[in-house]
């Protein structure tokens, strides 16, 4: 029995071999899959904060755009929801390093409403501090010194339109519509 009893423990202790054998390089692989995984997550939230402060510069610089063309009223409309946009960023990503910039273009709100309100150019101030702080946030170069957005120019006015020469009226002929 004694022969039995060892070919038992043999096979207990083979089986558990095998098993831990098997069992071993499996669990490293889902250990690092899982390390992995975490470490994408992490890259795909950046990324995604990253594109969502590309959308806020898209914003501002739309904003920008119709201040410059003196489109006050679109200009209020845009801002508004840009401004909230930023205050949402800003809560959203809470401890970032992105977060005081947002906070910054966000107090700039009052301002901005209030010259946009008076047609005021001056809006045009704070939207490029946003865009340079928003710029810096994506790790974007500054803009050389001279690139700065010239002030716009008044807007052109287009001459009405002069009236097309009519043909000359036979005076034998009834007064009708001929066009």
């Amino acid at each position: 029995m004694s022969t039995r009893r060892i070919a038992f423990g043999i096979s207990v202790i083979l089986i558990a071999a095998a098993y831990a054998g098997g069992y071993w390089p499996e669990r490293q692989r889902r250990v690092a899959a899982q390390a992995e995984s975490a470490v994408l997550r992490s890259r795909v939230a950046d990324l995604e904060a990253r594109q969502r402060i590309g959308a806020l510069l898209g914003d501002v610089l739309s904003l920008s755009e119709a201040v410059s063309s003196m489109n006050y009223g679109q200009a209020q409309e845009m801002s508004s929801g840009f401004f909230d946009r930023v205050q949402a960023e800003a809560l959203a990503l809470g401890d970032s390093d992105l977060a005081p910039a947002l906070a910054r273009i966000a107090r700039q709100r009052d301002a901005v409403t209030a010259a946009l309100a008076r047609g005021d150019q001056r809006a045009l101030d704070p939207l490029r501090q946003a865009q340079l702080l928003l710029r810096e946030a994506l790790g974007y170069p500054p803009p050389p010194p001279g690139a700065q957005v010239p002030a716009p120019a008044a807007p052109a006015v287009e001459p009405a339109p002069t009236p097309a020469a009519e043909p000359p009226v036979d005076a034998d002929q009834p007064l009708t519509d001929l066009r």
